[in-house]
């Protein structure tokens, strides 16, 4: 049996930029597990992007984690001379008296975020793609942006890879049982015995972690692409990362979100309706990308509503998935039975951003023992079980 000092298991979002950042302790010895290969093109980080944004409003607590994941992605990006990260601003559009715009400005300016504030008027100017409402206000996140998950989850695995960690894929965790000298992890390649476990298996974490199953849920999230007759304004150098709330003349909102041009044809575009209230567990092994038809013209017809130059058929469309808690927060903390084994899990499909800060945190949390990202918001015992 092997031993290590920490085992990751899982080599996706989290775990990449945990092991990453384990992997610069020179000290350790690192090893991270993963039951797929290198590019799960059936992960959560699948999609193409996914919208940085440095004012959030799901509260001031990640604020912390805005300044800390910028600087990791700009480390991460220079060391693997990929682009990781465009920072090409993050547009939020909407009434000012919507929740989601009320609380962005309130944050951007308690807080003194770097941000833009424009009227109707300035807002219609600035970005004439949009179909804007006579009352809507634009805020201009402007160290906002979108990264490239695919290609950041590589360069974090690589990047771990140059600093001596080991990644083995296609091999599958089987079981965590604690030993006196340290966490026994069994493969299916052989068995490890480890100082410390990190957990970060995404929408798989309850299958190893049984006790998680009322705590979190993996739910499908669709992804659609549509085609402008100009894509000449929707490239990143002229077209922001954007989220548009909409209050119709029924009193019914809507929310959409999109990113700037990065395959130099189509934009990424959806449109998010209300979610259920009902637990909807996926299996994440399943094959998720698939739109109906009908469910392909509703999008069409509504993203043309958002940006009138789109053409109302969607070019491309996929589903993937992630895990999703109560109160809209990650999980992150130490397993009840045994302290040694960290976990990570209900990201809540917006948690991309911040996986260089919370690899930092935990690699912090497993070498220190504690954090100071770490947040009590996050632990288990801060959530409540779905029904």
């Amino acid at each position: 049996m092997e031993h290590v000092d920490v085992l990751v298991v899982g080599a996706g979002s989290i775990g990449a930029m945990t092991l990453w950042q384990l992997s610069q302790r020179s000290d350790l010895k690192v090893v991270g597990i993963d039951a797929y290969p290198r590019m799960n093109l059936n992960s959560s980080y699948a999609g193409e992007s996914r919208l940085f944004r440095t004012i959030v409003k799901e509260g001031s607590l990640f604020n912390e984690h805005v300044d800390v994941s910028l600087d990791l992605w700009h480390e991460l990006q220079d060391f693997s001379s990929q682009s990781l990260l465009h920072q090409c601003g993050m547009l939020s559009i909407g009434p000012p008296e919507i929740d989601d715009i009320r609380v962005t400005r309130e944050l951007a300016e308690e807080y003194d975020l770097p941000h833009e504030l424009l009227d109707p008027d300035e807002l219609f100017s600035r970005y004439p793609q949009f179909s804007p409402d006579s009352h809507d206000i634009g805020i201009l996140d402007t160290r906002g942006g979108v990264l490239r998950p695919e290609v950041a989850v590589a360069a974090g695995q690589l990047a771990a890879e140059r600093n001596g960690a080991q990644l083995h894929f296609r091999t599958k965790v089987t079981d965590l049982t604690s030993r006196a000298e340290g966490v026994e992890v069994t493969t299916t390649n052989g068995s490890y015995l480890a100082n410390h476990v990190v957990v970060a298996a995404g929408s798989w974490t309850s299958r190893l972690l049984p006790e998680l199953g009322t705590y979190v849920e993996a739910r499908p999230i669709g992804s659609t692409w549509a085609m402008p007759h100009d894509i000449n304004q929707f490239k990143p150098d002229v077209f922001p990362g954007f989220i548009r709330d909409r209050i119709h003349e029924d009193g019914e909102e809507s929310h959409w979100f999109g990113v700037p041009s990065l395959d130099g044809y189509s934009i990424k575009i959806g449109y998010y309706p209300e979610p259920s209230e009902e637990r909807v567990d996926v299996n994440p092994d399943e094959d998720l990308r698939k739109y109906s038809t009908e469910q392909l013209s509703f999008v069409g017809e509504m993203v043309q509503k958002c940006i009138p130059d789109l053409l109302p058929s969607p070019v491309r469309h996929e589903m993937h998935h992630d895990t999703y808690a109560s109160n809209q927060m990650p999980i992150f903390d130490r397993l009840e039975a045994d302290d040694r084994v960290l976990y990570a899990a209900g990201l809540y499909g917006v948690g991309f951003k911040f996986t260089t800060s919370y690899g930092k945190m935990l690699t912090e949390m497993v070498v220190d023992g504690e954090s100071q990202l770490w947040r009590d918001e996050f632990s288990l015992a801060a959530h409540d079980p779905l029904t």
